[in-house]
């Protein structure tokens, strides 16, 4: 009965601390991934991390960014 009693704390103290911080971490990710950005071309919005930057400028695709 003390074991069960001790594995319930002890998975306790690792949920409240240890589980809160890496759930925040995709947390981050998530809202990251979610900022969209319009493209000087063409107006289509991507994803940041999706966008191709050149020359201060974000464009959706590679043929976007060759055009100028």
């Amino acid at each position: 009965m003390k074991f069960i009693i001790l594995g319930i704390i002890i998975y306790a103290v690792y949920f409240l601390f240890f589980r809160k911080s890496s759930l925040k971490k995709d947390d981050k990710k998530l809202k990251d991934s979610e900022t969209v950005v319009e493209c000087q071309e063409c107006g289509v919005y991507t994803s940041v991390n999706e966008m191709i930057l050149r020359n201060g400028k974000q464009y959706c695709s590679k043929e976007c960014a060759e055009l100028k």
